[in-house]
């Protein structure tokens, strides 16, 4: 019983900092065209799994950066105790 008393706390703290892995789209290689030169981000952040504030569309950080036509999609989430989530999507362009 009493590994089992040591062995959960270890498991909830060790829960509390898995990250999830960042999530990207197909880069366009050098030979298929330019680089992309502009660069758009939107955040939203859930709190608490009750309420979102902001918005991280794809469509939003379109506008954020003025792009037009998307080369790029970067979706990542930073996640605080589990508590607070972030989420973070970056749009590469012109």
């Amino acid at each position: 019983m009493k590994k089992l008393s040591l062995i959960l706390p270890l498991l909830l703290c060790a829960s509390c900092i898995w990250q999830q892995p960042v999530r990207n789209t197909d880069m366009p290689g050098v030979l298929d065209g330019p680089i992309p030169t502009r660069v758009g981000v939107s955040t939203s952040t859930t709190w608490l799994w009750l309420w979102d504030t902001g918005d991280s569309s794809v469509e939003r950080a379109q506008q954020n950066g003025g792009i037009t036509q998307v080369s790029s999609v970067t979706k990542a989430s930073t996640s605080y105790l589990g508590l607070v989530t972030r989420y973070t999507t970056t749009v590469r362009g012109e």
